[in-house]
């Protein structure tokens, strides 16, 4: 492979790129144009080819003033380089052309922006390429390097979700047995009210204020989602009070806990739990191979997720010169 017969697109067209996240192993429903365009700001496709197949791209998030924006934008973990399927390769072969393909494309991306922010998709753990940018003249900027984490549930580790059941905290499977004994009810929504009403809650049990913008792109997100049939929202009742209200999204291959919205009266039914439980079935029934918990990154939260059994899994975010006015 050399770099002399890589060709960059600076516009690639939105349906060749959804083909292409398709088959990525980097490739997350955060990187199909539907999610992106519910986001409501200006985006750029960029990618690489190399023998007329692309080998790598990512999606470059604008303000109105035409501005990089920073990563990650608001509910949107995963928006950063993916790279063709090379499983088949050996593995000394596969890292090595990886490696070149992301140095070439750091190098065009950051000639052509001066600055650029990306957030990985946590099978993206070969970051060297930008730990190792201007490695001898510093001077000249380098990437500052953010860890997060998530976690990830690998379905296909269980036989069934009845023993899945079994691998999870006590105390979850507890919440859902109390769920069943006080009649709580789950049905299918498209009501984004609801959510939109429930999640206002949380956020105001963790004292955050001005969430208007927050709560126009949660509801932005959950209807393209239902329109396109890329989410499914589902509402945890007793009798006709909405408990619980969760919206997972899914690619082909992954379930995403997106949102999740609780009414803090009925905090001790175990109606969130419940809910939660039913959206992994739906998953397993789905025959998908992992649920993405999106995030486990808050003490409090990140605990809760955990006891559902999912792996923990690093994931980086990329910013070069965070010293300008990209973060101001």
């Amino acid at each position: 492979m050399n770099t002399k017969d890589f060709v960059i697109n600076w516009q690639e067209i939105a349906n060749i790129w959804d083909d292409f996240v398709e088959d990525s192993p980097q490739g997350t429903v955060f990187a199909k144009t539907d999610f992106i365009n519910a986001l409501g700001v200006t985006f750029q496709i960029v990618t690489v080819y190399f023998r007329q197949k692309i080998v790598a791209g990512t999606v470059i998030l604008f303000s109105e003033d035409g501005k990089i924006l920073p990563a990650p934008f608001p509910f949107t973990p995963y928006q950063g380089v993916l790279l063709a399927d090379n499983f088949t390769k050996t593995d000394h072969k596969r890292n090595s052309e990886e490696f070149l393909i992301l140095t070439w494309f750091i190098e065009q991306l950051i000639e052509k922006f001066d600055k650029i922010s990306l957030g990985h998709s946590w099978q993206l753990q070969d970051i060297r390429p930008f730990q190792w940018y201007n490695y001898h003249t510093p001077e000249k900027g380098k990437f500052e390097v953010q860890l997060r984490y998530t976690g990830i549930l690998k379905l296909t580790k269980f036989e069934s979700f009845d023993f899945y059941l079994s691998c999870i905290r006590a105390v979850r499977r507890q919440e859902m047995r109390k769920a069943i004994n006080n009649k709580l009810f789950i049905h299918v929504s498209d009501n984004v009210d609801i959510l939109d009403k429930l999640h206002r809650e949380v956020w105001a049990r963790q004292g955050i204020e001005n969430i208007e913008k927050e709560s126009y792109l949660l509801k932005a997100i959950t209807q393209k989602s239902l329109d396109k049939g890329f989410g499914i929202l589902k509402v945890c009742y007793l009798d006709t009070n909405p408990v619980s209200a969760i919206l997972f999204l899914f690619d082909r291959q992954r379930g995403y806990y997106m949102f999740a919205g609780n009414n803090p009266e009925y905090r001790e039914t175990g109606g969130s739990t419940f809910l939660l439980l039913d959206l992994i079935e739906e998953c397993f029934k789905r025959q998908l191979q992992e649920v993405d918990f999106v995030g486990v990154n808050s003490p409090n939260r990140g605990d809760y997720k955990l006891s559902f059994n999912p792996e923990i899994k690093p994931y980086f975010v990329t910013n070069f010169n965070t010293n300008l006015d990209l973060y101001k």
